[in-house]
């Protein structure tokens, strides 16, 4: 097995060089296709947008923030913004970079590109990370104490490939094939005795490898900031080879309404189950930046993981300047038939908005996440939550 390990690591190592190839390449590819289109006439019914709107751009920023996963965080990051085609229908692709180092040692590298060619009929992610990460392991369950002893020491190398193109399944906007490997190396398990007792899958850590289907429904009619349309995604994922053998099924739906030009309503739900044999840093985590804001992401973790929350947003407050106020539920179960509201956690909370890119409509965001037991979240980033 420690052969396969090796070979599947090295494997990861490989295709990470070839996807960021493949992302420099893009970038290449989207501006010889912008001089090639914008020679031709403009006698199709997708219109050539202006070249003025259609260049390559990019805004890089250093920062510092704080959130429960990292405490004091400082480092750099930036969004490149380009279109795959000159059409007006095309979708903006994004890739952003990002590094930080952090008061407790931690450290992370990334990379996640989003891209669109051939006026959106192809889609491709390929986020990459590498890290140091001093995190915490609180048992499995809902309703799992915290001890004191939940610390632990890993290096995580992780990425995922998906490929979406035109699709009748399901009659999805799009549908296509995704790729995903995770190796977590446990460097040090401190004094957390559920990895120090072996008590969990995972607890000395492993790598595993799998691929699935994923459709998606789009009707957004902006992708950084939508006001308008749904979002929704189903996928199906297996981990046949590898030190651990399971299966995952997501789904998620995000709903945005505006009632006037700077007020939205968002809202989304989201459910993720897995069955076999899952390492525990595999299992669904409840909170994060994302969802259940204010929960360290993993406080709860287990097979099966449900969450609504719901958001308003308000921008142009004052110059670039907007808020935003949310609130969500959710809980964690070994199963489906198993989840119990006397388990349900709540958090809620305000944010700030910057239009960081005025012309694609991208901000920079600080959310301010409450839970019900009182503790507390603050998180940066680029984009929206959800």
């Amino acid at each position: 097995m420690k052969t396969i390990i090796i070979s599947v690591h090295n494997f990861f190592i490989v295709a990470s060089m070839m996807i960021v190839f493949f992302i420099l390449s893009s970038l290449q590819l989207a501006a010889q296709n912008k001089d090639s289109t914008s020679s031709k006439s403009d006698s199709s019914h997708t219109k050539v947008d202006s070249t003025a709107s259609r260049k390559l751009s990019f805004d890089g920023y250093p920062y510092a923030y704080y959130t429960p996963e990292t405490e004091l965080a400082v480092g750099v990051g930036g969004i490149f913004i380009f279109y795959g085609s000159d059409t007006l229908i095309a979708k903006p692709s994004q890739i952003i970079i990002g590094g930080y180092y952090t008061t407790n040692d931690q450290y992370s590298i990334s990379i996640n590109p989003e891209m669109y060619f051939f006026s959106n009929d192809l889609y491709i992610s390929a986020p990459l990370s590498y890290g140091y990460n001093v995190t915490r392991f609180y048992g499995i369950g809902p309703s799992t104490p915290d001890t004191g002893n939940v610390n632990y020491t890993s290096k995580v190398v992780s990425g995922t490939l998906t490929i979406l193109g035109p699709s009748i399944w399901l009659t999805a906007d799009k549908a296509g094939i995704v790729f995903d490997y995770n190796y977590t190396e446990i460097v040090d398990k401190e004094d957390n005795q559920y990895l120090l007792n072996d008590e969990v899958l995972g607890s000395n850590g492993g790598d595993y490898a799998g691929v699935g289907v994923n459709a998606v429904w789009d009707t957004r009619n902006n992708i950084f900031y939508p006001t308008d349309g749904k979002y929704s995604s189903i996928k199906f994922m297996s981990y046949p080879v590898s030190d651990f053998i399971y299966y995952t099924t997501e789904l998620d739906i995000k709903s945005y309404s505006s009632i006037s030009k700077d007020r939205v309503f968002a809202g989304e739900v989201y459910f993720n189950n897995s069955v076999g044999n899952v390492p525990f840093y595999a299992l669904p985590q409840l909170g994060g930046q994302y969802k259940m804001r204010g929960y360290y992401q993993g406080r709860y973790v287990d097979n099966a993981y449900f969450t609504m929350q719901v958001e308003y947003r308000r921008a142009n407050i004052w110059w670039r300047f907007g808020y935003v106020v949310f609130a969500s539920v959710g809980t964690v179960a070994p199963s489906p038939d198993k989840y119990q509201m006397s388990e349900m956690k709540i958090s809620y909370g305000a944010g700030l908005r910057f239009l960081f890119n005025e012309k694609e409509g991208v901000n920079l965001r600080m959310d301010i996440g409450i839970t019900r037991e009182g503790e507390t979240g603050v998180y940066f980033g680029i984009g929206e939550a959800f």
